[in-house]
């Protein structure tokens, strides 16, 4: 028999696997085109994988920007929601396995592009400190440890990197024609840009744009609140000045700069530049100017300084700044906010020092060494003022809850009560005992006196009586004893017996006097 031909119509490609969406997100996610080689869609792995070369390579080499990384990452996010709209699903028992190839593969790109950008500031990080050390022998060593991977993780910093590199690479060449040269910091890559023509002036103006150079990179430094980089910065400005006449222009603008830059979004770290330039000695020149703009942005870095530490609830620091204030600017706007939170900050110092001495089991230390907490209310009217009370557990355990605080900031009292001893005489009675002269024996009740330290918490003083008596019921028709080796009868005084309402009683005149 003919085989029978078959039209093109009939031929159909091989079915391509079902792939769960998510599985497909996650593989593309790893911007290998996982998802896609998922599906079968080989061509469009490739495809996409060269675009993504392309971007990558561009990113390292040609564009090395925070906007073009922008670019690439709305690139890997189309990539993700395209894998997962293409795929069309996968059977549920397909889902768990492709789920996991796609999420171990996006993991294992993500952690390292994850872990070079981490060593990419660090090694930046490490040739910068090389470089303001002068040290430019190293940072370009340090420098030598970037390679391709670092340039795609993180293009913008390695960019900067290799700017200092060129820099330090200019210093050291400059090194050689002169041995001060090699004290000289780098000028940066913009700088070189903005000045076409600075590598070719004489060796007086090429030292001074160096030292002008390094002074801007370090007064970038100095706006985190460095007053290291701020004094170095400083001083390459002064040698830029002495290394070539007409510089007071170029060294102004760079002064310039940095002045304008203040105030910074951290007010601390302004405050910092505040003080470091206040107490700047006055050199009679261009460099003055920067003492000018202290008045100006001092009180409010001072104030919001001292804001932000006590939101931090660094007490004692927010008060130093409060109290920086009221000292060098007392007729400033801010002087009554600065009050405000010099009290406040005064008050909350007061009151950890309350709850340290307050800690501990049994007796705490305030009993014996008491301090103030201001913000307390005054012990004064009728009361209930209410009390924390340390020493004898028995006795808080039997007051109302009205009456006590846990914590100091609710406390106006502290009562700090001893172990209970013979008070006054209530009521004495005869008791038979066949081994008390006569066949009876006469015992006394008495109230049980507690000896107490009651302090008031706002003055940290002494207030009240130093004991308070618990009344009770007395002269029982049977009473209990102890005796050790020979019975001489009971006791010539007992303590009365007590009830819940007795001891309020005591402590109400403490309490609600």
């Amino acid at each position: 028999m003919g085989a029978i031909p078959v039209s093109p119509g009939d031929r159909s490609s091989p079915p391509r696997p079902a792939v769960d969406p998510w599985a497909a997100a996650l593989g593309n996610a790893s911007l290998l085109g996982a998802g896609y080689l998922l599906m079968g869609r080989r061509k469009l792995a490739l495809g996409t994988g060269a675009v993504t070369i392309v971007l990558l390579v561009l990113l390292a080499q040609v564009v090395r920007t925070t906007w073009f990384e922008g670019v690439v990452l709305l690139w890997w996010a189309g990539l993700i929601a395209h894998g997962g709209r293409l795929a069309g699903g996968a059977p549920t028992g397909e889902r768990g396995r492709q789920r996991l190839i796609g999420l171990g593969t996006a993991l294992l790109v993500l952690l390292a592009a994850g872990y070079l950008r981490f060593d990419a500031t660090r090694v930046e990080q490490h040739a910068a400190a090389a470089h303001r050390r002068g040290d430019c022998a190293q940072a370009l060593s340090i420098l030598e440890g970037l390679w391709a991977g670092h340039h795609v993780a993180d293009a913008p910093l390695t960019a900067r990197a290799e700017d200092g590199g060129a820099a330090c690479r200019l210093l050291v060449t400059a090194g050689r024609q002169a041995t001060t040269d090699r004290l000289l910091a780098a000028r940066t890559l913009e700088t070189y840009r903005a000045h076409p023509g600075a590598l070719w002036q004489g060796a007086a103006g090429r030292r001074a744009d160096l030292f002008l150079a390094q002074a801007a990179n370090e007064l970038t430094t100095a706006l985190t609140g460095d007053t290291e980089a701020l004094d170095t910065a400083f001083g390459h400005l002064s040698q830029a000045l002495e290394a070539s006449t007409g510089q007071e222009p170029k060294v102004g603008q760079t002064l310039d700069g940095f002045l304008d830059a203040l105030p910074t979004k951290d007010a601390c770290a302004t405050k910092t530049i505040t003080d470091w330039l206040a107490e700047r000695p006055s050199g009679g020149g261009v460099l003055d100017r920067a003492a000018d703009v202290v008045p100006k942005v001092a009180p409010a870095a001072i104030v919001d300084c001292g804001d932000d530490l006590a939101a931090d609830k660094e007490w004692k620091q927010a008060k130093a700044q409060y109290e920086q204030l009221l000292d060098q600017y007392p007729k400033d706007d801010l002087a009554a906010r600065a009050e405000k939170g010099r009290k406040r900050a005064g008050l909350q110092i007061e009151l950890a020092n309350v709850r340290k001495l307050l800690k501990g089991g049994g007796t705490p230390k305030y009993c014996t060494r008491p301090a103030p907490y201001h913000g307390a209310a005054p012990y004064r009217g009728k009361g209930p003022h209410r009390a924390m009370v340390f020493g004898r557990k028995d006795h808080k355990a039997r007051l109302p809850k009205s009456w006590l605080a846990k914590d100091p900031a609710d406390a106006v009292l502290v009562i700090c009560a001893g172990e209970s001893k013979d008070g006054a005489a209530v009521r004495t009675c005869p008791y038979l005992s066949a081994h008390a002269p006569g066949g009876y024996a006469n015992v006394t009740f008495r109230k049980q006196k507690v000896p107490v330290r009651v302090y008031e918490l706002r003055t940290g003083k002494r207030v009240g009586p130093n004991s308070v008596q618990i009344s009770g019921s007395s002269c029982p028709r049977r009473i209990h004893y102890t005796y050790y080796g020979y019975d001489l009868g009971p006791p010539l005084d007992m303590s009365v017996t007590s009830r819940k309402s007795d001891i309020r009683a005591a402590y109400a005149s403490l309490i609600k006097p």
